[in-house]
């Protein structure tokens, strides 16, 4: 009996000194953007005494019930994952300023209903800006890419959280006349000159499409016009999978 008692006390005592038996919970294996619909290879166990599980931890039973739930921050790689990490959650603090990463800035710009995809555009999407506007010292008139890859915060009133389109709307926010990007400071300096310089035009991406294309060259009349201009702009093509570039190789470039 003496040493099932001293048993049962080390064990006890193990527990506590540990922190309790130890509680399956969830956490991200990778980075997880803004907004981003968790999945279930974003997803995995870890096990955490019990007496360092606060009520915010997801625990792993509840799987089901988050996948498919954009989550309302940023995640970092092996971060547990938190309730009020959730944008279901999250509802009543998605202020525009809250959702801003530090160093960066909100700044809402004014487009035609054609940028904004018949309403189809939402917070979380990502979009480059072009600018269409007269060329300094001269007539002609120029488009050229003005930002890449820039994060769209909210659409007029729509923050992106549940149901928020339809708060929106019974508020009398403006969709799709009015968004709000995530840029940064040198960036909102460029966007403010270039709203009162010409027309700003918003181009939707990807949003696994991250790549920042250097030297495009800006499109002018003569490039609608003159036809060999056109012909070597229409030629224009997505990014060939790996085994187009390997018979590329090795043909020179030959189809």
């Amino acid at each position: 009996m003496g040493v099932l008692l001293f048993g049962l006390y080390m064990k006890r005592f193990e527990e506590e000194a540990t922190g309790g038996a130890p509680v399956s919970i969830l956490m991200v294996t990778q980075d997880v953007d803004m907004d981003t619909a968790l999945t279930q290879p974003m997803l995995a166990v870890r096990e955490v005494p019990r007496a360092y599980v606060e009520s915010r931890h997801i625990k792993a039973a509840d799987l089901s019930r988050i996948l498919g739930v954009r989550v309302s921050t940023g995640l970092r790689a092996n971060q547990s994952v938190m309730w009020s990490d959730l944008s279901t959650a999250n509802e009543s603090r998605r202020e525009l300023s809250t959702l801003l990463r530090e160093g960066m800035r909100a700044m809402t710009v004014s487009v035609e209903g054609r940028s904004a995809f018949g309403g189809l555009l939402r917070a979380g999407d990502r979009v480059d800006v072009l600018l269409s506007a007269i060329r300094p010292n001269s007539t002609t008139r120029v488009t050229l890419p003005l930002l890449q890859n820039i994060l769209v915060l909210a659409v007029g009133a729509d923050t992106g959280g549940p149901d928020a389109a339809e708060k929106a709307i019974r508020r009398g926010g403006s969709r799709g006349r009015e968004v709000s990007l995530a840029v940064t400071i040198e960036q909102a300096a460029l966007l403010t000159h270039a709203q009162d310089t010409g027309a700003l035009q918003l181009i939707l991406r990807n949003p696994d499409d991250v790549e920042i294309r250097e030297n495009i060259p800006d499109t002018t009349d003569t490039d609608l016009i003159e036809a060999a201009e056109r012909v070597k702009r229409s030629r224009g093509r997505t990014r060939p999978t790996p085994m187009v570039e390997m018979i590329e190789n090795i043909t020179g470039g030959r189809r």
